[in-house]
């Protein structure tokens, strides 16, 4: 009797255990990393660990092709029709051998631990610290390519700007205009998946996880940015498809802000962006926010920001020595240690009075083209920022070519991709350049109350 008990614990023990080396392996397709990555390995700032020559071999067959994926979850496959005796496995000499299983778990359990097991299904902390895993992952297996780059600072109106040199995107592919679906009034359609990069089946080399919370009905996925000139450049991506014209919801700004905060009680400094609308610099169709690590507490447009002394806090005002159209909204100092049912309205309503500024401000240029309004979001765990655009490029006078602007320009990040156009940048004055594609200020204007009539606020557009 204590034979066959223990007989049959051994069953089910094998059976529990290639149960979950097939699900493992089904992960370990969409999740592609060698585990022991880090052994001999290099770890470079920026670049992330580099892994020894010696696991060339690894990377090929688990990272470039899931070979050992699918060789583990051949046998979980093949014990588990032996334990659970399949009929057609039953007449076989080797159901009756006690070697074969334990040559069969040997090698099973020794692919298993050569890759990477992961659930992709995770909360925003679980995100953050996959962050460099993700990144590295993505670098091995060539699905991620980081372009190095020098910055320049630039001081001008009290901001540091940093001017970002990569000589190396001018090697970049050069993606195609997106089309932005769903105009003033058109429907929003969704895009074919064949051109859409972020519908599945995802990158197993940019994937990091799907985000879900509790408290928020969206679904998300975070994919790393295939070409990133900052390491460890990742976005925030709706898992169904949702036009980028589209303004953000308040799940979008509470998951948002949930990474922001996972990744201070991280150690990292980070802030998210959103470029909204065909005139905001924005690559893709499909609805995004990007997340960028900061040496500093922000973006250098956030220290401008905080050293303003605001009469009338919880409400949004200006930084007026900017020359463009600029709406900012500060929140209270204990918003990232607040529940989310807290945060949601302090963080819908700053959005929706912001962008209520927004379209007011657009109403205030005659010429502004109709449909829906653009802008740029910038948001750090102090402020939110939108500011209005009127055209997606700066044609530099020196040089007659087109300088394209998003978020990133008015966080005070700019992107060049030569000497010449450093020299030029810095010759035409970054103040010049982001008027040029903002909109004149008339914030004084508008907190007087003396704002024109507006058919539809920003309540209408949510």
């Amino acid at each position: 009797m204590g034979n066959l008990i223990w007989h049959d614990l051994g069953r089910f023990i094998s059976i529990t255990a290639s149960v979950y080396a097939v699900w493992s392996s089904f992960f370990g397709f969409y999740y592609r990393k060698f585990f022991w990555d880090f052994v001999g390995g290099t770890l470079r700032d920026p670049g992330g660990i580099q892994p020894a020559p010696g696991a060339a071999v690894f990377i090929t067959l688990i990272v470039k092709a899931p070979i050992i994926q699918i060789l583990a979850m051949i046998l979980g496959m093949m014990i588990v029709a032996l334990e659970y005796s399949l009929p057609l496995v039953k007449g076989l000499a080797l159901y009756r051998s006690f070697v074969v299983r334990i040559v069969l778990l040997f090698f099973q359990s020794f692919l298993c631990i050569l890759y990477y097991q992961v659930n992709s299904t995770m909360l925003a902390s679980e995100i953050i610290s996959k962050i460099p895993v993700s990144y590295d992952n993505g670098l091995a297996s060539g699905s991620l390519f980081f372009f190095p780059s020098t910055v320049n600072i630039h001081n001008e109106l009290g901001v540091d700007f940093e001017i970002r040199l990569c000589p190396a995107l001018q090697k970049k592919p050069r993606l195609p205009t997106p089309h932005f679906n769903g105009g003033a009034d058109e429907p929003v359609s969704e895009p074919l998946a064949n051109v859409d990069p972020f519908t599945p089946p995802y990158d197993p080399g940019l994937l990091v996880g799907e985000l879900i919370s509790e408290e928020i009905s969206q679904q998300y996925v975070v994919l790393m940015n295939k070409y990133s000139v900052v390491p460890r450049h990742f976005l925030l991506i709706t898992k169904e498809y949702q036009s980028q014209t589209s303004p953000l919801m308040p799940d979008d700004l509470l998951q948002a802000y949930a990474l922001l905060v996972a990744g201070k009680k991280a150690g990292k400094n980070m802030f998210a962006f959103y470029n909204c609308g065909d005139l905001s610099g924005a690559s893709q169709p499909h609805k995004h926010l990007q997340f960028i690590e900061t040496e500093d507490d922000g973006p250098p447009i956030e220290s401008l920001a905080g050293s303003i002394s605001l009469e009338s806090p919880g409400k949004p005002f200006s930084i007026e020595r900017l020359p463009w159209a600029n709406h900012v909204f500060r929140f209270p100092s204990n918003l990232p240690s607040s529940p989310v049912h807290k945060r949601e309205p302090i963080l819908a309503d700053a959005f929706i009075s912001l962008l209520d500024l927004v379209i007011s401000t657009v109403r205030y240029d005659p010429t502004y083209p109709a449909g829906l309004p653009s802008y740029n979001v910038i948001l750090t765990l102090e402020h939110m920022h939108l500011i209005p655009r009127r055209f997606e490029n700066h044609t530099i006078d020196s040089t007659g070519d087109d300088l394209s602007v998003n978020s990133m320009g008015f966080a005070g990040m700019l992107l060049v991709k030569s000497e010449r156009e450093l020299e030029a940048v810095k010759t035409e004055g970054l103040g010049k350049i982001l008027r040029s594609v903002a909109l004149q200020s008339v914030h004084d204007i508008q907190v007087a109350g003396s704002t024109r009539d507006i058919d539809g606020d920003a309540t209408s557009m949510l």
